[in-house]
């Protein structure tokens, strides 16, 4: 087998790519794969030894029910090529994606932080020569933004949203000195500049406040919910009142579930809020089915949607009829209760791992989850993989938390975190 810290630079690289590089995608259209799920799957190939010698349960027991389901399913519906290829590829990239955290954690992400720099270095870069107009990974992106007028770029993304949902928990990486405020943060936070977005706000705010909340007090649960309550109330008025331009986006996607809950589905409501909503109602049809509509078939709900005819209308509104705003949604939509079993256990377990192992790296790669709740696309989109695998690996460690907000107990006694 290779040394520990080839295992250690091939799974930091694993995780860099499922960060940074899932937008660049390869192959034939509805077949196309992210850089990230290939880079994952070559480095599968090279863990095989290592995984033979070594079968751990967690990924086993967590593919072989994703496989069963699809063995259910197509008993029931019959064969087809998208859902089974979409079941093979998501088992072999969450092995890969499992023993690379794996093989991280063991290194204590040191060489991961290594190679963030480099990365980040290149999203800014990227994104400076979009703002020039000299090139661009994509043929679009949606970053001509709100604050700076016509000035925007997304880099090795396509939305400014997914720069969000993918950098946002990088934010809170701490050096080697334990200081927030280093290299990471300060180009990060440039990088979320150059495309901002309400999932940024809106996903710095949630995990700051989930750092705040792991004192175990119910007590200040309810003032720091009361006050982000307020906060955003406040931001609701001042922009109904004075239509402030750089606070619109984030105020009009809350005002739209407002609008939506009077019972408004027309187009005027903010796409997102729409979508969302449209998501949370097909998701709720796979739960109905029980079984779910299969995966890589969420789309077959959104004909009977709630909000499709208000959708349709607005200009690439049709493009959001696959992924129900969030991966978790379409998760529960496509496999039915198992899908919703998923994902309270992985949020739950998420929360846990925040609550017990307080501002480490370890949160922070849970954080990947919670941003995928604010926002995301498919299974191969985004970093939300990496806090499952951190799930399976704490698990298969023993030093999972069992219920989040419970007691906390002293991190340098359970576990040598980063």
């Amino acid at each position: 087998m290779l040394s520990e810290k080839i295992y250690a630079f091939i799974g930091s690289l694993v995780v860099a790519s499922t960060i940074f590089l899932w937008a660049i995608e390869i192959g034939p259209d509805n077949y196309d794969v992210g850089l990230n799920v290939i880079i994952s799957v070559i480095a599968l190939i090279i863990y095989f030894p290592y995984i033979i010698k070594k079968l751990d349960i967690f990924p086993f027991v967590f593919s072989a029910s994703i496989v069963v389901y699809q063995i259910t399913w197509t008993m029931i519906n019959g064969f087809d090529v998208r859902s089974t290829l979409t079941c093979i590829c998501f088992v072999f990239y969450f092995y890969g994606v499992f023993y690379s955290v794996l093989f991280c954690l063991k290194d204590k992400f040191l060489t991961f932080k290594e190679l963030v720099i480099p990365f980040l270095t290149a999203q800014i870069c990227l994104q400076a020569l979009q703002i020039f107009d000299v090139f661009s990974l994509h043929g679009f992106y949606t970053v001509r933004m709100y604050i700076f007028g016509s000035i925007g770029g997304t880099g090795f993304y396509g939305e400014g949203s997914h720069v969000a949902l993918s950098l946002v928990p990088l934010m809170f990486l701490k050096d080697n000195r334990g200081s927030h405020f280093n290299l990471y943060s300060i180009l990060v936070a440039s990088s979320l500049l150059l495309g901002i977005s309400s999932t940024a706000v809106l996903g710095i705010l949630l995990i700051c406040v989930l750092f705040m909340l792991r004192s175990q007090s119910w007590e200040r649960i309810a003032i720091v919910t009361s006050v982000i309550i307020c906060v955003l109330a406040a931001e609701i008025v001042v922009w109904r009142l004075f239509d402030v331009v750089p606070i619109t986006p984030l105020a009009s996607r809350i005002w739209g579930f407002f609008q939506i809950l009077g019972g408004d589905l027309s187009p005027r409501v903010s796409l997102s809020s729409l979508v969302y909503v449209n998501g949370v109602d097909m998701a709720w049809s796979g739960l109905k089915d029980i079984i779910g509509s299969g995966l890589g078939h969420f789309n077959i709900y959104f004909a009977d949607s709630i909000a499709r005819t208000a959708i349709y209308k607005i200009i690439h509104g049709p493009l959001n009829k696959d992924d129900g705003s969030v991966v978790l949604l379409k998760m529960i939509g496509e496999l039915g209760v198992l899908g919703l079993a998923i994902v309270v256990y992985f949020i739950l377990s998420s929360l846990a791992i925040i609550n017990k192992y307080g501002d480490s790296i370890l949160s922070v790669f849970a954080s990947f989850l919670i941003m995928a709740a604010i926002r995301s696309a498919g299974y191969f989109h985004g970093p939300y993989i990496l806090s499952f695998a951190l799930v399976g690996v704490l698990w298969q460690m023993g030093k999972l938390p069992r219920m989040p907000f419970r007691r906390q107990t002293d991190i340098n006694n359970t576990m040598s975190h980063p």
